[in-house]
């Protein structure tokens, strides 16, 4: 989208400072990730960034996107920043990763008019590095801070078989046998995977650890070829890399020698992976039955899948029963037609009965 080139700060004007935290001027804040109607980390190579300088007792906001570079002044009041007088660069844009210097630019440092535009903003020191988060009156945000860019962990970029899932309340959902679900992460941050009778593919972001995670995942243009599935609806296990939800993850060596990979979609919510199949587990019995993927678009998927239910019934929140199934011998069932929410699925066969809760998105 091509910019238009206003005068940049042409005429300043007397703008007031209440102590600013002096460790925001003259610094580089790069660009972590923005919030715009999802999280969106950095793309992998680029190098947006913000930075404050004084100039004749005022204070003038650069920051470079991904083609372009926008200047405006800036006045501190509190915990406030005010943007004014903005120039753009007039280079069009056609990069893949464009989009994201439209959100930075034009969702959240001003907009596609080039107002006037007040943030709240949050500056932290910690562990040697400066952060800095900027947030506007509809809560989008911009997360700096002094960072270098991630560097992987080169052990990342092998294949991964899921071994195993846990769910909330502890619920933990295994995969042995020589065809579990599995993921190739390339060198280029690519990957491509097999779900059962489907191929899998599309590329990840790289983003900074924190206090909890070794570094952050993103899913970028997933996509799937089920020509050689039966007909119906497919489940997934690794649904969460067709979602824009940001994956804290690990890697580490375990005591069997190999390497484990996991990555966390919500708190309780675990993926976990091996660079080696695993082929047993340990035994099911209707106390350990379970389901994925949690949360689920369409089809719940039952482990252990040898049971013969006597009876199925979900339930919502209020205890209304949304669907139920009589002696249910196959290991899939079909929740697509329920609107989203939280539901409870209980389980009964001559073993007993279990229930356990579940979300529909």
């Amino acid at each position: 989208m091509k910019k238009f080139l206003l005068l940049i700060i042409a005429n300043l004007s007397i703008l007031s400072s209440f102590a600013q935290p002096s460790g925001m001027i003259n610094e580089t804040f790069n660009l972590k990730s923005i919030e715009v109607g999802g999280l969106f980390l950095t793309p992998n190579g680029e190098t947006p960034n913000l930075r404050f300088v004084e100039l004749a007792g005022n204070y003038v906001l650069d920051a470079d996107g991904i083609r372009n570079t926008l200047n405006a002044a800036a006045s501190f009041n509190g915990n406030s920043l005010t943007f004014n007088d903005f120039g753009v660069t007039l280079h069009d844009c056609v990069e893949p990763n464009c989009y994201y210097e439209n959100l930075y630019f034009y969702s959240i440092l001003t907009n596609q008019n080039l107002e006037s535009k007040t943030l709240t903003y949050i500056y932290t020191e910690r562990n040697g590095y400066k952060y800095l988060s900027l947030r506007d009156s509809a809560y989008k945000w911009a997360h700096f801070s002094t960072q270098p860019a991630p560097v992987p962990d080169a052990r990342l970029f092998q294949t991964w078989y899921l071994y195993m899932l846990e769910a909330d309340l502890g619920d933990r959902v295994y995969f042995p046998g020589p065809n579990p679900p599995q993921i190739k992460i390339n060198q280029d941050f690519t990957y491509t995977g097999i779900e059962g009778c489907a191929l899998i593919n599309g590329d990840f972001i790289l983003g900074n650890g924190d206090d909890n995670y070794e570094f952050f995942l993103q899913s970028r243009n997933y996509s799937t070829d089920e020509s050689n599935c039966p007909p119906g609806p497919v489940g997934y296990a690794m649904w969460e890399l067709d979602t824009n939800i940001s994956l804290g993850s690990r890697i580490y060596e375990g005591n069997d020698g190999n390497d484990y990979f996991e990555y966390e979609t919500f708190p309780g919510f675990i993926s976990f992976f091996c660079n080696a199949l695993i082929l047993s587990t340990p035994e099911n019995n209707l106390s350990d039955f379970t389901f994925f993927p949690n949360p689920v678009q369409d089809i719940l998927n039952l482990q252990p899948t040898n049971n013969h239910f006597d009876t199925i019934v979900i339930t919502d929140i209020n205890g209304r029963i949304v669907l139920s199934v009589e002696k249910q011998v196959s290991s899939e069932i079909d929740v697509s037609g329920l609107q989203s929410g939280m539901y409870f699925l209980n389980v009964q066969s001559l073993e007993g009965n279990t229930t356990k809760k579940f979300i529909k998105y």
